[in-house]
C-alpha cells in the first residue's frame, strides 16, 4: 500500500504544476478559451478514441465505464510541448508552449489475482480514479496599432492568463460483457485579462489599463457505458484461453453543469508624464452563474488483444447553449470526428525490442465553438505515436510518445499551423489489494 500512498502523494503535490498553463494561443481570448478533452496515451495518438477506448493497462477518463476493464493498478502522467507558426495577413509568429497535461490514479478494487489464488472466475469487476486535469487554458499577448483622426497612433495590448480545472473521482462498475460508469468532478479555476490603451502622439495624455479577474467554482459529472462482444468465444473457449477478437461499441453523456462565478475588475488611467493614477471604476465580489454544454460521445473499436486495434469516434457538444454572466461570448455547437490504429508486430519476441512496441497513427477533424469575425474555427490534425513497454520494478509499464501536426483558424482569421509532442508514462501494478492466504 505504500505505492499508493506514494503515488497520491505525488498526484496532489502536482496541482501547482498543472494549474499554470504555458500556452500562447491568440484564439483563447474567445468563450473559455482552449478547451480540453481528457485523452490519455494510446487513445491520443489514435484519432481520440475516448468514447470507447479501454484497456487492462490505462484508464480512459473521457469515458469512465473504462475504469471497470483494468486489471492493473495505473498512475499516469502526461505532458505536452507545442510549437505553433502563426500568421495573419503579411505577420507571422512562432509559439512554443508546453506545460504538464495529466495525473491518473486507477485502481481495479477487485484483482483479477485473486480469482488465480482462489481457482474461481467472477463476472464481476470494479475500477476507481481519482485524476487532475485542465478543463480550459486561456494564455495570449496581442498587439494592435492603429491612426484615428485627432488622436494620432493608438497601441493597444491584450493579455490573458490561467483556466480551469478537473478535479475528477471515476467508478466503473463491469458485469459479463457490460461496463457503466460515473465520474463526479470539481471544476475550479482562475482567469485573469489585462488590456491597455496607449496614445502615442499625444502629450501628457491618459492611457488606460483595464483589468479584470475571475474565479470558478462548480461540479461537473458524466456519465457512459461501454459493451464488448467476443467474436471468437466458442474457439477460445475449446482452447482454454481467453477470447482474443473482440468488438467495442461505448457511448458517454455530460447533461449541461451549471457553475458560479466571483469577479472584479479595475478601471486605471495613467498619465507616465505626472506620475499620476487615476481609477475611474472598479468592483469587486461580483458573483456570478454560468452554464457549460452538454457533451456526447460515441466511438466503435475493434481489437485483436495483443495484434492490432482499429476504430472510430464522433462526439458532440452543444456550446450554443454556453452562458457565463462573468464573460458572456456567442459561441457555436461544436464537433469532433476522427479515427486511427495501433499495431503490434510481435508482442512476444525476444530477439527484437521494437516488434513488441504498439505503433500507432490517426486522424482527427474538428470544428471548434469559437466563432472569428462571423467564422467557426476548424481544426484538422494527423497523429503518430509509438507505446514502448519496459518493466519497472518487475511490471510491465509504458512510455507514450505522440507527435500531432495540425492547422486551425478561419479563412479570414489567424492561421495556427502547430507541432505538438506528447510524452505520457503508465506505470502499472498487479500485486495491490491481493488477498494473502496461508496453508
Amino acid at each position: 500500500m505504500s505505492k499508493v500512498w506514494f503515488a497520491i502523494i505525488v498526484l496532489f503535490m502536482s496541482v501547482p504544476l498543472i494549474a499554470q498553463p504555458k500556452d500562447n494561443s491568440p484564439y483563447s481570448r474567445i468563450g473559455m478559451g482552449e478547451v480540453i478533452t481528457p485523452v490519455f496515451g494510446s487513445a491520443a495518438a489514435m484519432g481520440g478514441l475516448s468514447g470507447v477506448y479501454h484497456d487492462f493497462f490505462e484508464a480512459n477518463l473521457a469515458n469512465p465505464a473504462s475504469f471497470g476493464f483494468l486489471q492493473y493498478t495505473t498512475f499516469q502522467v502526461g505532458m505536452y510541448a507545442r510549437r505553433s507558426s502563426l500568421k495573419s495577413n503579411d505577420l507571422t509568429a512562432t509559439v512554443w508552449s508546453g506545460n504538464l497535461d495529466h495525473l491518473s490514479l486507477s485502481i481495479p478494487i477487485i484483482n483479477p489475482i485473486n480469482e488465480l489464488l482462489e481457482r474461481r472466475e467472477t463476472l464481476f469487476s470494479w475500477g476507481t480514479s481519482i485524476s487532475i486535469v485542465p478543463y480550459s487554458r486561456i494564455g495570449y499577448d496581442i498587439e494592435s496599432s492603429e491612426v484615428i483622426d485627432s488622436l494620432g497612433s493608438v497601441l493597444r495590448k491584450y493579455t490573458g492568463e490561467g483556466g480551469t480545472y478537473k478535479i475528477t473521482w471515476g467508478n466503473g462498475w463491469k458485469y459479463k460483457n457490460f461496463s457503466f460508469g460515473l465520474n463526479l468532478a470539481y471544476l475550479y479555476g482562475r482567469e485573469s485579462f489585462e488590456s491597455n490603451t496607449d496614445f502615442l502622439d499625444l502629450i501628457n495624455d491618459y492611457n488606460t489599463v483595464f483589468t479584470r479577474n475571475i474565479t470558478y467554482r462548480g461540479f461537473i459529472w458524466d456519465a457512459g457505458v461501454i459493451y464488448e462482444q467476443p467474436l471468437d468465444l466458442e474457439s477460445a473457449r475449446r482452447k482454454e484461453e481467453n477470447p482474443s477478437k473482440l468488438l467495442s461499441a461505448g457511448f458517454s453523456l455530460s447533461s449541461e453543469n451549471s457553475f458560479n462565478t466571483t469577479s472584479e475588475f479595475f478601471n486605471i488611467a495613467l498619465n507616465e508624464g505626472f506620475q499620476v493614477a487615476d481609477t475611474s471604476s472598479f468592483g469587486t465580489d461580483i458573483r456570478g452563474t454560468g452554464v457549460l454544454p452538454s457533451r456526447w460521445n460515441f466511438g466503435v473499436m475493434y481489437r485483436n488483444a495483443g495484434k492490432y486495434k482499429f476504430g472510430m469516434n464522433y462526439a458532440r457538444e452543444s456550446w450554443s447553449n454556453y452562458e457565463n454572466e462573468a464573460r458572456g461570448d456567442q459561441l457555436n455547437d461544436s464537433w469532433q470526428i476522427g479515427g486511427g490504429f495501433g499495431w503490434i508486430p510481435d508482442a512476444q519476441s525476444i530477439t527484437s525490442y521494437f516488434k513488441r512496441v504498439e505503433y500507432r497513427f490517426g486522424v482527427q477533424y474538428l470544428k471548434d465553438p469559437r466563432v472569428f469575425a462571423g467564422e467557426q474555427l476548424t481544426d484538422f490534425q494527423v497523429q503518430f505515436g509509438i507505446g514502448m513497454p519496459f518493466f519497472f520494478q518487475r511490471q510491465v509499464s509504458w512510455l507514450n510518445i505522440g507527435i500531432d501536426v495540425g492547422h486551425r483558424g478561419t479563412p479570414s482569421g489567424i492561421k495556427d499551423t502547430y507541432l505538438r509532442g506528447r510524452l505520457g508514462i503508465t506505470l502499472n501494478d498487479n500485486q495491490w489489494f491481493i488477498q494473502r492466504k496461508y496453508n
